[in-house]
């Protein structure tokens, strides 16, 4: 029997599709397509716009990484022979959905307004106030921009290999 630890093509596009889905739909919940959306009060449009163009990057990651690339090598990149056109796609849709993540964890620990946060276990009651709250999505956010910088270096020097390699 045949080890399968990749997903198949037809898998990883009907995955693609549903996450596509869930992310157009917060998209169009956000931009009060059906009546007046779910966003908590104060939450900006976009960072619930943003949030579903998440999802649908991670949609059309898994039908480009899988469904038209054929999966990942044992190093976890692309395999050998992938156009290049593919793999500047799939660098972007990363970038992308880390960027939206960064976006998104700088709005709530830099953005205006109140937040209220809630913690459990050891060192937080019910009630975590504000200001730890937002000072633990700073500290995420930072590391997430951090992240961002390091994958969009990585990803134009590994272009950059790539297309001298054609």
């Amino acid at each position: 029997m045949a080890n399968r630890t990749q997903v198949s093509p037809g898998g990883a596009i009907a995955s693609g599709v549903f996450m596509g889905a869930i992310g157009t739909l917060a998209v169009l919940i956000a931009l009060g397509a059906f009546g007046e959306g779910r966003l908590s009060d104060g939450t900006p449009t976009w960072v619930g716009v943003a949030a579903g163009l998440a999802f649908v990057a991670g949609g059309l990651a898994m039908i480009v990484g899988y469904g038209i690339a054929g999966g990942v090598g044992p190093d976890g990149s692309l395999p050998p022979g992938t156009p290049l056109a593919v793999y500047i796609v799939q660098s972007a849709l990363g970038v992308g959905i880390a960027s939206m993540l960064a976006l998104i964890a700088s709005w709530v620990a830099f953005g205006p307004g109140v937040r209220h946060f809630k913690g459990t276990g050891l060192f937080f009651g019910d009630a975590v106030n504000e200001a730890i709250g937002r000072t633990v999505f700073g500290i995420g956010a930072v590391l997430v921009w951090l992240f961002v910088a390091a994958l969009l270096v990585i990803n134009i020097k590994q272009v950059g290999r790539r297309s001298r390699q054609m």
